[in-house]
């Protein structure tokens, strides 16, 4: 009898309690109001800012060079001028090459010109020793024209021995002397054309030093270009032919390059709504439009496995003060709207066993009530049953309370 009456006393003391619980007044920051209006269905999109013109920059195309060091790089977010060193590769193989060929086309010139005054020396001996043999040939023709019952017989046949011998050297000289200027033309052209490759080499080889600075082709801002690790190039790394080292974007126009989960890629089409904030000013909304989605799912990073799928978003308008190309972001793409709904917040909803219900203001304090629900977004569920527009909601779970003030 006696635990009847402890057990019926405490059924009533609990009824008490949620009574004067429920009559208590609570902050109006608790309560919120259930509204009709249009629930937008979303999507979270996350990613970083880009230029929509960029040029970039990297190793230039240097022949027969296909690693570089890099020895010099302008400070990141600097703005430059066209004609400005942004980027600089070592040159030392290169300014060895140079002294090596300068060395080559040196030698050559000095053998061009040993050989030119050795062909010379040459050519006049030849020359001088074809004059004397002309004029002994020239003198044994003048003793044979005198009668020959004049000239002993003996000196008639010295003469004519005389002759023929000038003559075979006029004839041996003159064939050495065309022989020698057809082997000078041969040797002095060999060693120019020589020169002539080292000379080109030279030149070669000096645009390539020239070229391994490389200077802004516009006035832009300075950007490092990250690789496929996410990993930014630094002075002393390597980099190859073809490479991406920095960027130099137009900044008067800027895109925004945007990432969506796997599962939310049927979702999404071209021409929907963005908005959403950069980090670096989280109180500037930022709108703008999907231009553009990647037609296959990729992996997020070589880090991170999770697959997700890739989209260009044009901007609205661009704000080079506040937008620099990689500023990271997180916002929402509008998927749908459903129009003259009864909206509750999401914070407003609890789920139960039962299902979710609500906690609603009345005359005499608060009631729970089940309510059936349909989509949701990140701040409001759409209430079809359970809640009209107008009806006052808590936004804390008076269940729990009530259980922590007993």
């Amino acid at each position: 009898m006696i635990r009847r009456s402890l057990a019926a006393a405490a059924v009533v003391l609990a009824a008490g309690a949620w009574w004067a619980f429920s009559r208590e007044t609570l902050p109006d920051s608790v309560w919120a109001t259930a509204e009709r209006g249009d629930l937008v269905l979303t999507v979270e999109v996350t990613g970083a800012l880009a230029a929509v013109h960029s040029d970039p920059v990297g190793p230039p195309q240097v022949p027969d060079v296909w690693d570089f060091k890099i020895s010099m790089m302008a400070p990141e977010g600097k703005d430059v001028t066209a004609g400005e060193p942004v980027l600089g590769f070592d040159t030392s193989d290169l300014t060895r090459k140079l002294q090596e060929k300068q060395a080559e086309s040196e030698s050559a010139g000095k053998r061009i010109e040993k050989e030119a005054k050795d062909a010379e020396i040459i050519r006049r001996n030849d020359e001088l020793r074809l004059a004397e043999a002309t004029s002994r040939a020239r003198k044994a023709s003048l003793e044979l024209e005198v009668p020959e019952d004049l000239v002993k017989s003996q000196q008639l046949r010295e003469s004519r021995l005389t002759l023929a011998d000038a003559t075979r050297e006029v004839l041996f000289l003159n064939a050495k002397l065309a022989a020698g200027r057809r082997s000078a033309d041969v040797v002095l052209a060999s060693l120019r054309a020589e020169k002539a490759g080292a000379d080109r080499r030279v030149r070669e080889i000096q645009a390539a030093i020239d070229a391994m600075t490389v200077k802004a082709p516009r006035t832009a801002t300075v950007v490092y270009a990250s690789n496929w690790r996410d990993e930014k190039k630094k002075v002393g790394d390597s980099s190859w032919r073809g490479e991406r080292v920095l960027e130099l974007p137009d900044l008067s126009e800027m895109k925004a390059l945007g990432e969506v989960d796997e599962s939310d890629a049927g979702k999404i089409a071209v021409a929907q709504a963005v908005r959403f904030r950069l980090d670096a000013h989280p109180d500037d909304w930022i709108n703008g439009k999907i231009r553009s989605i990647w037609s296959t799912v990729q992996q997020q990073s070589w880090r991170n496995p999770v697959k997700i799928v890739k989209l260009v978003i044009a901007l609205d308008a661009t704000d080079p003060r506040k937008m620099r190309p990689g500023m990271r972001y997180r916002g929402t793409i509008e998927t749908g709207r459903i129009a003259g709904a009864i909206l509750v917040p999401a914070d407003a909803v609890f789920p139960t066993a039962a299902g979710p219900v609500v906690f609603r203001r009345t005359t005499f304090g608060w009631e729970r009530r089940s309510i059936e629900i349909g989509e949701r977004n990140e701040t409001s569920v759409r209430v079809t049953s359970g809640v009209e527009a107008g009806d006052r909601v808590s936004r804390r779970d008076l269940d729990a309370t009530l259980r922590a003030s007993r």
